[in-house]
């Protein structure tokens, strides 16, 4: 590292976890969870892009697939290729579960972008910084679709286009308050590329169709805010019945949910589900749920997490001290 270069401080990373399509709206729509990945940058002298868990342990994935660092290089590659990049090290706390469909990946991608735009500030004051526009629109286009990245670092319920060379175009809302949800959270993975292999490549004129109006329905939901109206919006032909087959070990919990009662959908390619109801009746029903999902998954011989979340309005959190 340059000496003329300024000293960087520790930089502590709060990213939440993300739930994208929610039903319809593949690859536009996603919201943030209050589950989070966390991450704490020094940037030592004898720094090379060591990371490790918070306990200084060795991390569940091979150094290539650090998103983090590619996220974190890409960004200097893009907006100040001529700079030496300050090099750091890194401790994770990783509460969200790795290929779970709840934005792992999304998580590590905001993380290091973020990163790299605060080191940009700091220790590259001289250049130009990028406006918000152009950083939400390197963010967005990052993995191809902005269903997670744009959430987790926004916060909130997100819908947002960016394809085709077009401009970001997003709008943000609070999730209402008056709809509880639950997460359940089965101990297998899905690969969201090998989950994408299996979604046909041409659709029926009528499902697509379908999910049009289904993002109407969402739309209409976040205005009046009725249950009525989410468990329409929820329903889905584009990607659902693709990855929730007879063969899931979700299909029988999903066929046994009481439409009355409950509206689900596929948190990103699952395999964890997001479980809707409304507020009043959450604790009464809770148990509903959690005997059924005892049930069905103790005749699979599958472990599981459930609990009940809330969505997470802040985003990204950023601390240097």
């Amino acid at each position: 590292m340059p000496k003329s270069m300024p000293s960087i401080p520790k930089i502590t990373i709060k990213v939440p976890g993300t739930s994208a399509n929610l039903g319809p709206g593949f690859d536009l729509m996603g919201m943030a969870l209050k589950i989070y990945n966390q991450f704490e940058f020094q940037f030592p002298s004898q720094a090379n892009f060591q990371s490790t868990n918070h306990k200084g342990e060795s991390l569940p994935f091979a150094p290539e697939d650090d998103l983090v660092q590619v996220a974190y290089q890409s960004y200097f590659r893009a907006f100040l290729p001529e700079v030496e990049i300050p090099k750091y090290v890194c401790k994770m706390w990783i509460g969200l579960p790795l290929k779970g469909g709840l934005g792992s990946s999304a998580s590590a991608i905001v993380a290091g972008l973020s990163l790299a735009r605060r080191v940009h500030t700091l220790a590259f004051s001289n250049e130009r910084q990028i406006t918000d526009s152009e950083f939400l629109q390197f963010l967005a286009e990052w993995e191809g679709h902005p269903d997670n990245t744009l959430p987790a670092y926004l916060g909130g319920f997100v819908f947002a286009t960016s394809c085709q060379g077009e401009p970001l175009r997003y709008f943000r809302k609070k999730f209402p308050a008056s709809i509880a949800l639950f997460l359940l959270t089965p101990e297998y993975t899905v690969s969201t590329e090998e989950s994408r292999k299996t979604l046909p490549g041409l659709y029926p004129t009528k499902d697509v169709i379908f999910n049009l109006s289904r993002l109407g329905s969402w739309l209409y939901f976040l205005e009046k805010r009725r249950f009525s109206d989410l468990k329409n919006a929820l329903q889905d032909k584009l990607h659902t019945p693709y990855r929730i087959t007879e063969s899931s070990p979700l299909f029988q919990i999903t066929e046994k949910l009481d439409p009355h009662k409950f509206g689900h959908c596929l948190s990103g390619s699952g395999p964890s589900l997001l479980i809707f109801t409304e507020r009043k009746n959450a604790d009464k029903y809770k148990s509903i749920l959690e005997n059924l999902i005892a049930e069905e998954f103790k005749k699979q011989n599958i472990p599981y997490q459930f609990k009940r979340i809330q969505t997470d309005h802040l985003g990204t959190i950023i601390k240097q001290s």
